[in-house]
């Protein structure tokens, strides 16, 4: 995927906090000023957050809408406060907070964002399953516990997994939460047997595990 980020000046992916004010005898209050200048502070430091965090995703989604808040911010950082009064000064800072406002929810996107191509990054981890019980199993399932509906039977279009036999070539993955995974298995006379798999603990470089059957607690075992 092509990644066309923040399309802005180098000076205007981080803003400094100053808004332009011309040393004269009139115009607005210098309190006044004072609150708009530390109000475009805050704005600024927001913005440049957002900046970061955005350059920590792949998704482009919110590109243009990002740019349309730079602008807005560049737009302001423009204004010459000397030339305002209280009233427009009040109505600019109403701006900045909606601004703000926006580029927060913007942040707590992006957060989520990056939750989500973080999770999404997998690593493959090739299993060999052998069947060291007496029974014959015509089920075998292997599917994540975050996506349970992936549950098509592994042995739907080969043979039947028969005692002493081996499977190769299976692959589970393990994502940057280590999700458990299910092993199940059905026997021919409809029993179901569920395992779960830590992957956690299991090497990229691949797994082998042994089905066994514990005559006395009558359980299957995977190891």
């Amino acid at each position: 995927m092509n990644k066309h980020k923040l399309n802005m000046k180098p000076t205007l992916l981080i803003l400094c906090a100053l808004l332009s004010v011309m040393l004269t005898g009139c115009g607005p209050s210098e309190e006044k000023i004072a609150q708009a200048q530390e109000l475009y502070a805050q704005l600024a430091d927001l913005h440049n957050q957002v900046v970061e965090a955005h350059k920590g995703i792949s998704d482009d989604s919110l590109d243009q809408n990002l740019i349309a808040l730079s602008e807005k911010v560049a737009q302001i950082k423009q204004y010459d406060l000397n030339e305002f009064k209280d009233e427009q000064i009040d109505q600019l800072m109403e701006s900045m907070h909606s601004i703000m406002d926006s580029y927060e929810k913007y942040l707590e996107t992006i957060n989520q964002i990056k939750a989500q191509e973080a999770a999404a990054v997998l690593t493959s981890i090739p299993v060999t399953l052998s069947n060291n019980t007496e029974f014959i199993f015509q089920t075998l399932q292997l599917y994540s516990l975050n996506e349970p509906s992936q549950n098509s039977n592994v042995l739907e279009d080969i043979s039947d997994f028969a005692p002493g036999e081996t499977i190769t070539g299976l692959m589970i993955y393990r994502d940057v939460s280590s999700t458990p995974w299910n092993l199940v298995l059905e026997n021919a006379d409809g029993t179901s047997y569920v395992l779960e798999l830590p992957v956690r603990e299991y090497d990229e470089s691949g797994i082998s595990l042994s089905i066994t059957y514990d005559s006395e607690t009558k359980e299957i075992k995977c190891s």
